[in-house]
């Protein structure tokens, strides 16, 4: 017999939350029941588009709504862990769009309370479901480029300001962009991180925080992992370089994979949100870890801490994990 659906409710309705709703559209095991949204028009638009049964106003609504059984936090990034625990309290299953919380701290706090209560955590990293970075992640693992050298993975754009909800964020665009590829670095190696050194500046007169950012990423497998991001370039770039002792693989857009300047090996595929939330319904409704649990997303966030003390105080700063898997800064 087929299996009950896992009923969700997607937390705000901006840019991102579409994303979500066309996942929860094509996974077969999924049923939107609600939207929430300060928004009437935004709420009232994803309800007729993607079928939502209910719409709500306030994030505190849905949480006593008993047809609900996980919900997908979209909200801006200073809401996530406040949303993400208050989900987890009332009983809820919690994807949240990355980064999950403001701080590693608020992370082991949100990892300790979905274990305490059973409930399962996951942080929304789409670029591990993109069908090039995935088998990229296959060769690097399988040993047959070697081991990593280096990793260079370079965003660039142009930005004018700040979105409304930027300036009451406590971080800015390493925390936003940076949490991508501070999570995929370890990831796609099976590395852990162990050193960080960060610069970042505020060029755009008015901007609340950092435009752009260069952090630098040592690896306990010795590979040294680059992320350069800004948004005050006019010109449009975004790919990942990893150089290994016999290959070397580049990624163009993190959708096209060639190895050594060949041709394609992987180009496009399948909605990595869709796939993303396949994954997330299925942890739910098997009881398992789901793939970018909120514990793995500990790792990234411990990276990001580290990477803003870096910034602070103009030094690298170590990273070392202890026996109970408690991330700690030198």
């Amino acid at each position: 017999m087929p299996r009950e659906p896992l009923r969700l409710a997607v937390v705000s309705c901006g840019a991102i939350a579409q994303a979500h709703l066309r996942g929860i559209a094509a996974c077969e095991d999924a049923k939107l029941v609600a939207v929430v949204s300060r928004d009437g028009g935004r709420r009232e638009k994803a309800a007729a588009e993607f079928g939502a049964q209910r719409t709500y106003g306030a994030f505190e609504e849905v949480l006593k709504d008993d047809g609900v059984d996980a919900v997908v936090i979209c909200s801006p990034n200073f809401l996530h862990f406040p949303c993400a625990m208050a989900a987890l309290r009332a009983g809820k299953h919690v994807l949240v769009e990355k980064p999950i919380a403001d701080g590693y701290e608020e992370g082991v706090a949100l990892v300790a309370e979905a274990e305490r209560r059973g409930l399962r955590l996951m942080s929304s990293q789409n670029s591990r479901y993109l069908a090039a970075m995935r088998k990229a992640r296959e060769i690097l693992l399988s040993g047959e480029v070697g081991r990593p050298l280096h990793m260079l993975y370079t965003l660039t754009g142009w930005y004018e300001g700040p979105s409304s909800w930027w300036k009451d964020c406590k971080r800015f665009l390493i925390a936003n962009s940076g949490s991508h590829p501070l999570d995929f670095f370890p990831w796609m190696t099976g590395a852990k991180p162990v050193r960080v050194y960060a610069t970042a500046n505020a060029n755009k007169p008015g901007f609340p925080g950092e435009d752009d950012f260069c952090v630098h990423l040592t690896l306990d497998n010795e590979a040294q992992a680059i992320t350069y991001t800004t948004i005050n370039s006019r010109f449009s770039r975004r790919d990942l370089i990893v150089v290994c002792e016999r290959g070397t693989l580049f990624l163009d857009g993190l959708r096209k994979l060639s190895r050594d300047g060949g041709e394609a090996l992987v180009e496009g595929g399948p909605d990595p949100f869709a796939d993303q939330m396949r994954e997330f319904v299925s942890a739910v409704l098997e009881g398992r870890a789901p793939g970018n649990s909120g514990r793995e997303a500990l790792v990234s966030l411990a990276i990001i801490d580290a990477a803003y003390r870096s910034v602070e105080e103009a030094r690298a700063v170590g990273l070392s994990q202890d026996g109970s898997g408690r991330w700690h800064f030198q």
